[in-house]
């Protein structure tokens, strides 16, 4: 009783001095045994009767100062409250409640950026320690902001696909485009066929192997003697030189190094491996958009939607999905065609990207980027109109 008495007076404090409220969103069983909690023992706490798959009106996060949401991992809608409030209030700490959550299913919710996980039925206490917790890392945080970079995963529907190109690509005109004087960073997280140093013709003294290490040695100094420099403002993060085992990458290690490079440059493009484990589904997460790269084949599509599939299990929002089809030919009568891969992903096309086999090839064989050779190409082209949306869109609501 008398640490709920410290907890307590500490939350009145704390709403007193910033003028706070704490939002509850819980289905009408838990919000209606919150709400018999007199004021005095939740002081500045708001309760809203609402079930996992209500969207919640925008005047009710108005003015909170932290939000304490109900998910129900079974519910789609329910995961995906959690990314809409992260776009609509990026700045607000969102605090899950969960009944009988798994291990895995509290690390996947703080990977989409929620801040702490409680249990239900509500126990007071655990609700006070955890709204102090935030609020104090929130004014911590206040003290020293740090902003993290848009951050892109570029995902391939199959081996083969042409994803790396569209990655390097990228990255170079994100590069260019980067208006934070940061530049951008590609980083090769195929562990075992990963090519974009060779691409982009740099020698790496180090490769992504040497940022896997404990946290301890993790800091911008040695983030800075493993990125390479491959001119106009971008750098790589190369692919291990001997092959790794998938499997051998720690989750939370790889998750450090994204933030660590979200901190350092001001644009970050992963080129993720076509093998999906814990690792690459982490990182697909923790990113700002994904670019899932198609060809115009049944093999392709049929890929595709498996990866679909995948996210929206995951609680993967599907505004943050980019469908880019590439090696597209300009042939009048065509089996397949940009129609054909709307219908059968049920999703959107961003962008189409010209099939350019020759002069590509030319290119990466003398390790530059297409446009440096060939800045009017319709390749060149293409990718100029993905990025242009990519910063238009997602990347700019990020910043």
């Amino acid at each position: 009783m008398g640490n709920d008495l410290l907890l307590t007076k500490r939350l009145e404090e704390a709403s007193l001095r910033n003028n706070s409220r704490f939002l509850v969103v819980a289905s009408d069983l838990h919000a209606r045994a919150l709400a018999q909690v007199p004021h005095e023992a939740l002081p500045g706490l708001q309760v809203a009767q609402l079930g996992a798959g209500n969207p919640i009106a925008d005047n009710l996060l108005a003015d909170v100062a932290l939000v304490v949401l109900e998910v129900d991992p079974r519910d789609s809608f329910s995961m995906q409250r959690i990314s809409r409030i992260r776009d609509k209030r990026p700045d607000l700490p969102v605090v899950a409640a969960i009944e009988g959550a798994s291990v895995s299913l509290v690390r996947t919710l703080l990977r989409q950026g929620v801040t702490d996980v409680v249990s239900l039925p509500f126990d007071q206490e655990e609700l006070l320690q955890v709204i102090l917790d935030a609020v104090a890392n929130k004014m911590a945080s206040s003290a020293k902001t740090i902003t993290l970079a848009p951050t892109v995963a570029v995902i391939r529907s199959l081996g083969g696909c042409g994803a790396t190109s569209i990655a390097t690509h990228l990255a170079g005109d994100l590069a260019a485009h980067d208006d934070s004087g940061r530049g951008a960073v590609i980083a090769d997280l195929d562990l075992q066929f990963g090519s974009v140093a060779s691409y982009l013709g740099v020698r790496p003294r180090a490769t992504l192997a040497d940022l896997l290490g404990p946290e301890a040695r993790l800091d911008a100094d040695l983030l800075r003697s493993v990125a390479a420099d491959a001119g106009g403002g971008l750098s790589v993060i190369a692919a291990p030189e001997a092959i790794m085992p998938l499997e051998s990458v720690d989750t939370d290690e790889l998750l450090r190094v994204i933030r660590l490079l979200r901190q350092n440059f001001g644009y970050v493009v992963l080129d993720l491996p076509a093998n999906w484990t814990n690792w690459t589904l982490s990182a697909a997460i923790a990113v700002n958009s994904i670019v899932l790269v198609v060809e115009l084949s049944i093999a392709s599509l049929r890929q595709a939607q498996r990866r679909l599939e995948l996210f929206r299990s995951v609680g993967i929002d599907e505004r943050v999905i980019e469908i880019v089809v590439n090696r597209v030919e300009n042939r009048f009568f065509r089996t397949i065609g940009v129609d054909d891969v709307e219908k059968t992903l049920g999703h959107r096309v961003t962008g189409t990207v010209a099939l350019e086999t020759p002069a590509l090839s030319t290119a990466q064989n003398q390790g530059i980027l297409l446009g440096m050779i060939a800045r009017k190409s319709k390749f060149a082209q293409d990718i100029a109109r993905v990025g242009e949306g990519l910063r238009a869109g997602r990347l700019a609501k990020a910043r």
